[in-house]
């Protein structure tokens, strides 16, 4: 499949020169999922830099997914990230089983 013809572009980025490939993804309104566990943490942060800029030119968002792992979203598309929902568990609560015969 032809970059052209993706929604979503998934890259790790090993080097910092890495990240005008992704910035060029961004200027294109993909959606691009960047892994920066490859990275120690000062090229990660002029990675995350760098693209915070296309994304700020772009009016796209950027979304923290996981741990070093950031999405770009373009502006216009809608995104659910069910990791950062609200949840009713509460972890002090006792959980008491019900049975039903």
């Amino acid at each position: 499949m032809a970059i052209e013809n993706a929604d979503i572009v998934f890259v790790k980025p090993e080097k910092f020169e890495d990240c005008v490939k992704c910035a060029g993804y961004i200027k294109d309104d993909k959606i691009v999922c960047i892994n920066l566990s490859q990275l120690d943490d000062k090229d990660s942060r002029r990675v995350l830099d760098y693209i915070t800029g296309a994304i700020y030119i772009t009016a796209a968002e950027i979304v923290n997914v996981g741990n070093k792992i950031f999405c770009s979203i373009p502006n216009g598309k809608t995104y659910i990230n069910d990791s950062q929902r609200e949840s009713n568990y509460n972890e002090e609560e006792e959980i008491i089983p019900s049975f039903r015969r």
